[in-house]
């Protein structure tokens, strides 16, 4: 053993006295113990201790039984510790004493890579400096050439340094060829981009020369966000993030996997980070609340796509919002949804004259704030009027799932807050609070706002939430009224809607009746016969007059198998031409496994020339 440090817990900021015991050992490891409070500077315990760790060069150990009690390993503890003592003090002096005689070069590299991670346990000193030299030598270059990407393969990435015990805080996102790349000086670029799935040009990049913060996206997906931006258009510097954070969230939520983030940097950030985030700052900051805003217009957008326009089949409201992204940019959506939500709503549609809801709490009161519940389509049509923007459209889901709005007043303050209700909890929770023109409101009225949401979940209102439960379970949504016709969007959003559904639909090819993706694939055989499936297999068309939902059905079968059928808003002509005897012949153009259902299997279908 080369050196030992005895210090205490509350010198280290912990709340207790236990008595932890460093060990600098013959073979360059650093371990670290945690003790029974009375075994402070007890020395007679360290031969029997590391006479029972000597062996556990993998750090596996979780415990040691000693004579005077257990010692604890910490392998996430710091490998040299500086107690919060003054600098004059004994103590401080042993503690610097100890570090100078570790590796220097190594505690220096873990130190620098220090971001919203902690890199400097003894868990990482050990995986270095415990090194044959000159493996030590290519693994410390290997981090100070690409420290972003080569330290989660090599290190553990700690939440924060431990002092605990009692797990081993060993996982690291291990890559056998990368180790292997390092160790025998062989194309590390190359694996290091094979193992993120990015380019080599990425892994050479500056931007990845430093560690990273916190992104908002994973530093794994926020890579495949920056391999699509054009090169010479990458962010250079870490710090050219915080503009995009806002934006970061959003995708996050909206991407599903590799692909959409590579589409997204090549087409909505092709201009570069900057470029985009600074005028979108300008326009419509703070840029969260109008991103969490556009939900509302997207759904709008859907619904009139779904009853208007030719455009895909199952296009859902997520997928429109990162296509509409990725065809016409953020600034489009975000003007778009600005548009909608300060639009003239005038009266409620038809079939919203419904009764009044019940009320759960009325009206709330606490010094000069008010809160008012709105239980009728009217009162939500003037709130809208009143504070701009399109409370008026939620009166389904006030009457459809128990959702309950309330206009809020504070002195000179206004805001509308949205309380949805979970049916199988019977409890409200806080879902959104505005004010006028949708911009957030102040502290003192979101307490007044979180107020409320205790006194709707109250136990005194038990029966009222459990009343609306049972109705709502009850409740059968547009029973018998056919689907609610979509209201039209405004001039600019019609003609950039179909736009964006025109970039998604497949492109006719000469000589090509129709070229779509399957319809209702998911709900037939289609997923089960995939790995049989090859672009070019002939489909088969079966007309299907009698098909209780379209008597204009044309299904489409691979082998003999029902797979889904042509969309409906698009197969009347098809129809026609089957039953006027025509012949047709389909077969299969894409086969996407990594698509969503409704976008997975393309076909075409031409005419067959007569004999």
């Amino acid at each position: 053993m080369r050196a030992r440090l005895w210090l205490r817990g509350d010198w280290l900021g912990q709340r207790n006295e236990e008595s932890l015991l460093w060990l600098h050992l013959n073979d360059a490891r650093v371990l670290a113990f945690r003790l029974p409070t009375d075994a402070f500077e007890d020395d007679e315990a360290i031969g029997e201790l590391v006479e029972q760790v000597a062996q556990d060069h993998r750090g596996t150990l979780l415990e040691a039984r000693l004579g005077t009690g257990v010692a604890i390993p910490l392998y996430a503890a710091p490998a040299a510790p500086l107690p919060a003592l003054p600098w004059g003090d004994p103590r401080h002096h042993a503690a610097r004493r100890f570090a100078e005689g570790l590796d220097q070069a190594v505690l220096s590299l873990l130190a620098s890579l220090n971001r919203h991670r902690q890199w400097d346990s003894l868990r990482n000193y050990n995986r270095l400096a415990a090194l044959d030299p000159d493996l030590r030598e290519r693994r410390l270059q290997a981090l100070t050439r690409f420290p972003l990407l080569a330290a989660p393969v090599l290190l553990s990435a700690h939440h924060r340094l431990d002092f605990a015990g009692g797990k081993r805080h060993a996982w690291r996102d291990h890559d056998g060829a990368i180790l292997d790349a390092i160790d025998r000086g062989r194309d590390l670029a190359g694996a290091l981009a094979r193992h993120y799935g990015i380019s080599k040009g990425l892994v050479r990049a500056p931007i990845c020369a430093r560690m990273w913060g916190n992104t908002a996206l994973s530093h794994r997906r926020l890579l495949r966000l920056l391999d699509g931006i054009p090169a010479h258009r990458r962010p250079r510097d870490p710090g050219e993030f915080a503009p995009a954070m806002d934006l970061f969230i959003s995708i996050n939520l909206l991407t599903d996997d590799d692909a959409d983030l590579g589409r997204l940097g090549g087409r909505a950030f092709r201009a570069g980070l900057t470029a985009v985030c600074t005028p979108l700052q300008a326009r419509f900051a703070p840029l969260g609340p109008a991103f969490a805003d556009c939900l509302d217009f997207v759904r709008a957008a859907a619904e009139r796509a779904a009853q208007a326009h030719p455009g895909p089949c199952g296009l859902t409201p997520h997928r429109l919002q990162l296509a509409w992204i990725e065809t016409r940019g953020f600034a489009s959506l975000l003007a778009a949804s600005r548009r909608w939500h300060g639009r003239d709503w005038g009266a409620p549609d038809p079939g919203t004259q419904d009764q009044p809801l019940a009320a759960i709490l009325g009206e709330h009161r606490e010094g000069e704030a008010h809160g008012r519940e709105l239980c009728e389509a009217a009162d939500l049509v003037r709130e809208g009027e009143t504070m701009h923007h399109c409370v008026a459209q939620y009166w389904a889901e006030c009457r459809d799932r128990g959702t309950r709005i309330f206009t809020l007043e504070m002195g000179a303050e206004r805001a509308t807050a949205e309380y949805r209700f979970a049916l199988s909890e019977a409890r409200f929770s806080l879902s959104q609070l505005r004010g006028p023109h949708n911009v957030e409101a102040s502290r003192p009225l979101v307490a007044f706002a979180r107020a409320i949401l205790a006194e709707l979940n109250a136990l005194g209102r038990t029966p009222a939430r459990a009343e609306l439960a049972l109705a709502l379970g009850a409740r059968r949504v547009d029973q018998g009224s056919g689907p609610r016709q979509a209201r039209r969007l405004d001039p600019a959003s019609e003609r950039e809607l179909a736009a964006v559904l025109a970039q998604l639909r497949p492109s006719v090819v000469d000589g090509e009746l129709l070229r779509e993706f399957v319809a209702g694939y998911q709900f037939h055989a289609g997923t089960q016969l995939e790995p049989r499936m090859g672009v070019g297999d002939r489909l088969e068309l079966v007309r299907e007059p009698d098909n209780p939902h379209d008597r204009q059905a044309v299904a489409i079968r691979w082998g003999g198998e029902r797979i889904g059928y042509v969309p409906r808003r698009v197969n009347a002509d098809i129809a026609r031409r089957l039953d006027a005897g025509d012949r047709l012949s389909g077969h299969l153009t894409r086969l996407d496994e990594r698509a969503d259902t409704w976008q997975r299997l393309e076909f075409a279908i031409r005419q067959v020339p007569a004999q």
